[in-house]
């Protein structure tokens, strides 16, 4: 509230005014623009980022695809080079594939394949005029988000992802937008692990409950990601989406994970990013998203399907 008392004098009596204004959404409003005017230049800093990742990492990729070739294929250079060192080469296949070598290259390129789909991402960000955006049902890349956070080493053994409940609270009418499916993912993969992150950290006695709610309000599909974690104070809250900005150790995070998602949601997608979180009493990631046909819903805001699913 902003308050404003002055005095008031008639010249037979003396009193004073007092106004109260709400000034709750100018508030917000002036938040927003702070937030918009710091993502601005993360995508000139993202490209450049990405340009200086892509070179080392392009060559790690090329050279485990070349060893995978010369330890584990018939080729007639392999036989040849193993026949003059005198060792046949199915026995260097047979040593290669009891020591797991082959599974390490294929895991070395396949990382490297995730790794270089976020330098894709992130080299987009300065050109958002080319990006290639599709109809995509938001219901399937959430079901893929978390099932990325199910697979993920660190989360499994860092952070107890598989003990997590995980709430599910999904509109009968599947949400629809135009997207770039690989970012949007993204954005849920990072946000679920930051809840797992953070839930872990509380060191409590109750459950860990995750709840993910997708319905429609208008004409913008709402993603809500809510933890019953520890929670944020207010200065934290204002600044989670800061470029840098981390409450996590130096060899723990970069401060880049949220800044990134608020930029694919915010300024690549025409969308909205919000946190509400209170100390103590958890977190909720609210993301809204254009329909990417509004027309089609039958109603505004549809019965909800609850499913608990353990994981």
């Amino acid at each position: 509230m902003d308050i404003t008392i002055y005095p008031l004098t008639d010249g037979y009596t003396e009193g004073a005014v007092i106004r109260l204004d709400d000034i709750s959404e100018r508030l917000q409003m002036e938040e927003i623009m702070i937030q918009s005017e710091k993502m601005m230049s993360l995508g000139g800093l993202a490209a450049g980022m990405a340009h200086e990742i892509n070179n080392p990492l392009a060559g790690m990729m090329q050279n485990a695809q070349v060893a995978l070739n010369r330890l584990s294929r018939d080729l007639p250079g392999n036989e040849s080079v193993a026949r003059d060192v005198g060792i046949p080469f199915p026995d260097i296949k047979a040593y290669v594939e009891k020591r797991n070598v082959v599974h390490a290259l294929e895991h070395i390129h396949t990382a490297g394949h995730n790794a270089a789909q976020i330098v894709r991402n992130m080299l987009s960000f300065a050109d958002n005029g080319d990006c290639q955006k599709h109809p995509e049902s938001l219901t399937t890349i959430l079901e893929r988000a978390v099932e990325l956070a199910k697979n993920d080493w660190t989360l499994q053994h860092s952070y107890d992802f598989k003990n997590i409940n995980i709430i599910k609270k999904i509109d009968t009418k599947p949400a629809s937008v135009l997207c770039e499916k690989s970012k949007i993912q993204q954005v849920l993969f990072n946000i679920i692990k930051n809840t797992a992150e953070a839930m872990a950290s509380a060191h409590r006695n109750e459950p860990s409950v995750l709840t993910l709610t997708l319905a429609h309000t208008g004409d913008m599909a709402r993603i809500e990601i809510e933890d019953n974690g520890p929670g944020m104070d207010n200065e934290t809250r204002k600044r989670v989406f800061d470029p840098f900005f981390t409450t996590k150790k130096v060899d723990k995070g970069t401060g880049l994970g949220l800044s990134v998602s608020y930029f694919i949601v915010v300024e690549d997608h025409h969308g909205k990013m919000d946190v509400r979180s209170v100390l103590g009493q958890g977190t909720k990631f609210i993301i809204q998203l254009p329909l990417n046909n509004p027309t089609d819903l039958y109603q505004p805001y549809p019965a909800i399907r609850r499913a608990e699913e353990p994981v």
